[in-house]
């Protein structure tokens, strides 16, 4: 994407000012140019410590969550430190400022005037960037720490897919969903046309249930009621009519749905949105789940900065309540991240402190936070390429785009990174086999696409699989640490769930002007079609956590809060199925990663049985 003036202006002030940008400018001419976020000086030691003690199953404080409210108040900025901040904000000509729920930054409104003060007063203050962790330091005692402007366009981690894989082997189901009044839907390939995979079949959700150890508990009555998820959305609108179509279709229940929107005025219009697949597939999957929660899809606008939104799912008022669980399928590479601005919608070290931070409160309140590995395997920057053009640079930049990295929030200490699997499943829907996902290894699909137009003869990097790897930023977590994880600093993922494109979703959301849309395949009246990814896999797991909760409250135990170090713990490993096939190496480098018995980068511990995940949540809270 080609910067403006504009936007190489910001970012070249930002970084003399030695700040941390996530995005850019992007209403020319408008009064107000940005959302700067001011980042506070708060108490992050004292809430990390806290967050620890409530999420170790061997502390003492397992489980004694307090509220955000009071975590805000303990740990954020004191009222003292705010009307510092407020005073500096004014010297530069800023008046509307809103402080966010964890008392963690401020939320502000500026010209393209007021931002150029703010930056050259913050170089004056002597505030520098600091090395890998992005911490910024201060000559001087001060109410400000960072400065972060405008949002990121997290990318999506989904990929969709017209038709969904075959495979000869015996136990494929043919035919074994249990739809309403759509089978012709889902017993041929999903494509009005005939294309797709010959006797392709896409996975329900009941094959989902069966495979994954949820339909004990729906059985049972234990189907989400009482519980709440969030789901995280950038520039995504909900198409609700879709939502309901897929409940009639599989016999689920009406979605209990909301929608906030964040930085926006009103929830975005699924029929011109870009990423409304996304959103709905996110919603569709814990539709799959925990059929009877309590959905809000918390919706930043496409300049809503990924710690605003995340603030926004904390905030009880605007939730109506706390969500249980908070569902992240969105991503970006973390070295780009940690570059600071190498593109207008890249967020970069500042903003990831803060959206740790907000992660960290969550943590100590008990809401668990659920992260999509990525869909680009063991490289996670690869989905930052397009056409690479046919040139001497060609070599150098397949192998940029193709090194190991891993995807933030996935990587963040505070977040449980859900890779990707597949599956294949016996005529009763149990598990036959699974393998890491990997369409290229798995399937024989390509990693590259070239073509040619007009002469031009580009590379399209295709590769897709399951995220996994070290981290570029964050030391080995203590949970690893204890479970005999080795590793240099932190690893993903955590667990994985099933991902490859063989999913059953609704969407048919399109544009009346133009008859385009953001869902395939292009004709409204066929709204079905197989998606995947590990933006499957998140939502899928946050709506088992959900069930988990459940069983908990029934048992008068705290719900689960931070999932994973219950999930290396060995009161958890009853309810993980070891992946031992495959790799997520999607480009054949060699280096990265491959399974095996017990933990790997490619798969995690492996993936989660629902009722026996309940089991180990009920037993540990107890």
């Amino acid at each position: 994407m080609p910067l403006s003036v504009t936007r190489l202006a910001v970012c070249a002030l930002t970084a003399a000012a030695g700040l941390s940008v996530v995005g850019a400018a992007t209403a020319s001419g408008a009064p107000v140019v940005a959302r700067v976020l001011v980042g506070l000086d708060r108490d992050e030691p004292g809430l990390v410590a806290h967050a620890t003690r409530v999420s170790d199953p061997e502390s003492r404080s397992y489980r004694a969550y307090e509220s955000v409210r009071a975590l805000a108040r303990r740990f954020g900025a004191s009222d003292a430190t705010v009307a510092r901040a407020r005073s500096e904000l004014a010297r530069a000509g800023v008046r509307r400022s809103s402080l966010d729920v964890t008392r963690g930054f401020l939320i502000v409104p500026v010209t393209a005037s007021q931002l150029s003060r703010l930056q050259g007063g913050a170089q004056e203050a002597g505030r520098t960037a600091g090395a890998a962790g992005g911490v910024i330091g201060r000559r001087r005692p001060d109410a400000i720490t960072e400065i972060v402007v405008d949002a990121p366009r997290l990318l999506p981690a989904a990929r969709a897919s017209r038709s969904s894989h075959s495979t000869s082997s015996p136990h494929w189901p043919p035919n074994t969903g249990t739809p309403r009044g759509c089978a012709k839907g889902v017993a041929t390939p999903l494509d009005p046309d005939g294309g797709g995979s010959p006797g392709a079949t896409a996975f329900t959700p009941n094959q989902f249930q069966v495979a994954f150890g949820l339909t004990p508990l729906h059985r049972a009555g234990v189907q989400g009621q009482g519980q709440h998820i969030a789901l995280f959305q950038s520039g995504a609108g909900v198409k609700r009519a879709d939502a309901r179509t897929f409940a009639r279709c599989f016999g689920l229940p009406e979605p209990n749905m909301r929608i906030v929107p964040v930085g926006t005025p009103r929830p975005l219009d699924p029929d011109i949105a870009p990423t409304t697949q996304e959103a709905l597939l996110d919603v569709q999957a814990v539709q799959a789940s925990a059929p009877r929660a309590r959905i809000t899809v918390v919706e930043g606008g496409g300049r809503t900065s990924w710690p605003e939104v995340l603030s926004a799912a904390l905030d009880e008022r605007r939730m109506r309540g706390l969500p249980d669980v908070l569902s992240i399928s969105y991503g970006y590479c973390e070295r780009a991240v940690q570059g600071g601005g190498a593109a207008p919608w890249v967020g970069g070290p500042g903003a990831r402190r803060l959206a740790d931070w907000v992660m960290a409160t969550a943590a100590g309140a008990g809401t668990s936070v659920i992260a999509a590995a990525g869909d680009s395997g063991a490289a996670a920057c690869a989905h930052a390429y397009g056409g690479v053009p046919a040139g001497p640079g060609m070599a150098s930049t397949v192998a940029d785009a193709t090194a190991n990295w891993v995807a933030y929030p996935a990587s963040s200490p505070w977040a449980t990174a859900v890779g990707g699997t597949t599956m294949v499943l016996r005529r009763d829907n149990t598990i036959w086999s699974q393998a890491v996902w990997n369409d290229q290894e798995s399937f024989g699909f390509p990693a590259f696409d070239e073509t040619t137009d007009d002469g031009q003869t580009t590379l399209d990097i295709l590769g897709a699989g399951g995220g996994g790897g070290t981290s570029l930023v964050y030391a080995t977590p203590p949970w690893q640490a204890s479970a005999g994880i080795v590793s240099p600093r932190r690893a993903v993922p955590d667990v994985s769930m099933y991902a490859r494109k063989g999913i059953v979703m609704v969407c048919s959301a399109h544009d009346p002007a133009t008859g385009d849309g953001p869902c395939p395949p292009g004709d409204a009246s066929w709204p079905y079609t197989a998606v995947g990814g590990t933006s499957y896999s998140a939502p899928f797991l946050a709506g088992v956590v959900a069930l988990a909760n459940q069983r908990a409250s029934a048992a008068g135990v705290p719900r689960a809060g931070f999932l994973s170090p219950l999930l290396y713990s060995p009161g958890a490993r009853p309810a993980i199925r070891d992946v031992r096939t495959g790799s997520n190496d999607v480009f054949g480098t060699g280096r990265c990663c491959f399974a095996g018995p017990g933990y790997d980068q490619a798969s995690g511990l492996g993936t989660v049985n629902a009722a026996r995940l309940a089991d180990a949540v009920v037993r540990a809270g107890r």
